[in-house]
């Protein structure tokens, strides 16, 4: 069990890393690893907190409970539709605020968050002091709910989650349990392909998103300032 997230956070540096470096350090590698599991615990104790009030506040507007009337006995038999319960709109609005908070909120927070925090050691996130780190967290947030952004995860979420799910969850009856079984790995590794190469290609267009040195800025310009002023 220790493995399954040592594995899936060096898999999110390395994604990460190489379309920040151009290059695979594994030993940066490692201690981003180590940053994002730190990051994802503080996102996720603070999405908890706001589950749980979600869920204190939805209590006090329970759905309505709907009573159902016993059908007179008819001489033919003759079938009754039930009643349709309203629509409880409060139930639809938590619902979808939980949906917003687990499905969206929590994972663009995470990812941008690891992307503001990889590269270099623990000791570069205050080499600028403490003001510019949290000046960067804030930088990191603010793009995570940017159009760009939450247009990318969106169609991400199409390709690693959409199309595993109809891949994967329709059932289908075939003759033969061989022929069953083999079709039914297919749709296993057809789902995993797209959930991998899916997050894959959303976490590198997300990571593409982080502000770099600007085109006037650029290594030789800094590298040798007696040339621009001559």
């Amino acid at each position: 069990m220790v493995l399954i997230p040592i594995g899936f956070f060096t898999l999110q540096a390395s994604i990460i890393d190489r379309e920040l470096d151009q290059k695979l350090r594994w030993r940066v590698i490692l201690i981003d690893a180590l940053k994002f599991l730190l990051v994802t615990i503080s996102v996720l104790l603070v999405v908890l907190l706001l589950y749980y009030l979600l869920n204190r506040i939805s209590a006090r507007y329970p759905a309505p409970v709907v009573e159902v009337v016993a059908a007179k006995p008819t001489p033919k038999a003759t079938p009754t539709s039930q009643p349709t319960p309203p629509l409880h709109w409060p139930s639809l609005i938590f619902a979808t605020l939980r949906f917003v908070l687990l499905g969206i909120v929590f994972p663009l927070t995470s990812i941008h968050l690891w992307i503001a925090v990889a590269g270099g050691g623990f000791r570069t996130l205050f080499r600028d002091g403490v003001k510019s780190f949290f000046k960067r967290i804030g930088s990191a947030l603010a793009r995570a709910f940017s159009p760009d952004s939450v247009l990318i995860y969106g169609l991400g979420l199409i390709i690693f989650f959409v199309l595993p799910y109809v891949a994967l969850v329709p059932t289908f009856k075939l003759n033969g349990n061989k022929t069953e079984f083999a079709f039914f790995v297919l749709r296993l590794l057809l789902s995993l392909l797209f959930t991998l190469v899916g997050w894959v290609i959303t976490l590198t267009a997300l990571a593409r998103t982080r502000p770099g040195l600007a085109p006037e800025m650029s290594a030789p310009a800094i590298a040798h300032p007696t040339e621009a002023a001559a």
